[in-house]
């Protein structure tokens, strides 16, 4: 998958798209906490082009040292959930766009080893630091329809931002306790 291409495509469908339905709900840590990615896209012809691919909540407050289950529930496309900054997090149309090209989206895109065309990247997890998701560029990317997990190793009072760096408007934090 090219992630450049990919960029132009979202940041045309972006243009064209209603504002996605957010939650704004907090998960505090459970016996099996998870990260569920939720929505789908739909359009109407000579209309619009409607993408409400999310994170299930906006905010994950899970404890240090917790195994975090991700799940996609979104048939034919793959996600990631990837630590930024939260300076990184686009805010417009056009800051989709800047994340290809100059930010997190492309850089990550490359790390991942997304290809040319299509195809599933050939490094699916990205650890920048320690083993663990904990720091910004951890990246693990999540078929569709796939599920996989992460340990959350970041230390107590850190807060993680997450992009899916193929669809940038799915953003969130997990909050460590």
């Amino acid at each position: 998958m090219n992630v450049r291409a990919l960029g132009v495509a979202v940041v045309a469908t972006a243009t064209m798209a209603a504002t996605p339905a957010v939650s704004s709900a907090v998960t505090t840590s459970t016996s099996k906490p998870s990260i569920d990615i939720l929505g789908g896209a739909s359009f109407k012809a000579n209309r619009y082009i409607r993408d409400e691919m999310r994170f299930s909540k906006d905010v994950y407050r899970l404890k240090s040292g917790t195994t975090i289950q991700i799940r996609s529930k979104t048939p034919g496309e793959p996600h990631t959930v990837s630590v930024v900054r939260r300076a990184d997090f686009p805010k417009t149309v056009k800051g989709f766009e800047t994340c290809f090209t100059k930010g997190p989206c492309g850089k990550l895109g490359q790390a991942h080893g997304f290809p040319e065309g299509d195809g599933p990247p050939t490094t699916p997890l990205v650890n920048a630091g320690k083993t663990g998701f904990d720091q910004r560029s951890d990246s693990i990317v999540i078929g569709p329809g796939d599920k996989g997990s992460l340990k959350l190793t970041a230390t107590k009072g850190k807060t993680l931002h997450l992009l899916c760096i193929i669809h940038p408007w799915m953003q969130a934090r997990i909050v460590v306790r």
